[in-house]
């Protein structure tokens, strides 16, 4: 989608709507997809920082489409693994952009509308009947995974001497640190819905 159309479609989108879901999968493809793109994103970071033979520009690149595999499939499949084990049940999962749009700058906006995120689609009376703080650890647990999972997949590769990864492990301890206090604060964010229901207690 361009820009310009992008904006439109913001334009038209009544405040506090969700984006459309771009794809709908059943929760065993939608777990599966994610593992697997998450271990292809471990896989990329491990040759990023072993694969010597490869020039640095490709052993960079390796690292830098890794790191994104993992942030991108890391958040919504602990949604559903810490939501089982609290007894909440799932729908499936869906794909689409950022469903906060709003929260960030212009161009920044554009680009988070587009990166594909996966959505973790709970059974709402499953959601209703679970306790508060069983509807808090779900929540919780998207935002973070991300954060440690990504964070981690950097000070790896900076531990392993992977080139560009001194960059990259600074870059994902500020951008999630920015994203944890944005998630903490706006209506739709992970660790605010966590906090409403444990106050709903």
């Amino acid at each position: 989608m361009s820009a310009d159309a992008q904006r439109a479609l913001e334009a038209t989108r009544a405040p506090g709507t969700r984006p459309p879901l771009w794809l709908r999968t059943s929760v065993p493809v939608g777990v599966v997809s994610q593992c697997a793109a998450a271990a292809l994103g471990t896989g990329l970071i491990a040759v990023a920082a072993d694969s010597y033979r490869l020039g640095v520009d490709l052993r960079g690149a390796a690292l830098i489409v890794g790191f994104i595999l993992i942030y991108l499939n890391t958040h919504a499949v602990a949604h559903w693994f810490v939501g089982r084990i609290v007894g909440i049940r799932f729908r499936g999962f869906g794909l689409r952009g950022t469903d906060h749009p709003e929260n960030y700058p212009p161009g920044l906006r554009h680009l988070m509308g587009v990166l594909p995120m996966w959505v973790a689609m709970t059974e709402p009376e499953s959601r209703r009947r679970a306790g508060p703080r069983a509807r808090a650890a779900m929540y919780a647990a998207g935002e973070t995974s991300t954060t440690v999972c990504s964070v981690a997949a950097a000070a790896a590769a900076f531990l392993a001497h992977a080139p560009w990864a001194r960059g990259l492990l600074v870059f994902a301890v500020l951008w999630n640190l920015g994203a944890s206090i944005v998630v903490s604060m706006i209506d739709k964010g992970d660790y605010a819905k966590a906090r409403r229901a444990l106050r709903a207690r």
